[in-house]
C-alpha cells in the first residue's frame, strides 16, 4: 500500500482558512438575503396600511394632496381634457 501524500501544515492551514472565509461570507450573504426578504414583506404590509389610511382620508375629504409635515392639504382638481 502506497503512502498517502499530504500537504504541509502551512498549506493545509491556508486552504482551511480560505474555505472558512468563503463559508462565513456565504452565511453573511444568506442572513442579508433573509433580512432583505423580511424587509420587503414589511414594506408591502406597511404600504397596504398606508393605502388604507389614504382611502379613509379620501372618503372623508375627497381627493386631496397632503403636506405630511404640517398636515395642511389642498383639493386635487383634475383638469378637463380638451377635444380638438
Amino acid at each position: 500500500m502506497a503512502d498517502k501524500l499530504k500537504l504541509t501544515e502551512e498549506e493545509l492551514k491556508a486552504v482551511q482558512t480560505a474555505v472558512s472565509n468563503v463559508n462565513q461570507a456565504k452565511t453573511i450573504l444568506g442572513d442579508a438575503t433573509t433580512q432583505a426578504h423580511f424587509a420587503q414583506l414589511q414594506v408591502l404590509e406597511l404600504d397596504k396600511a398606508l393605502q388604507e389610511e389614504q382611502k379613509t382620508l379620501e372618503s372623508k375629504y375627497g381627493a386631496i394632496s397632503i403636506d405630511i409635515t404640517t398636515g395642511e392639504y389642498e383639493e386635487v382638481v383634475e383638469e378637463a381634457e380638451t377635444v380638438d
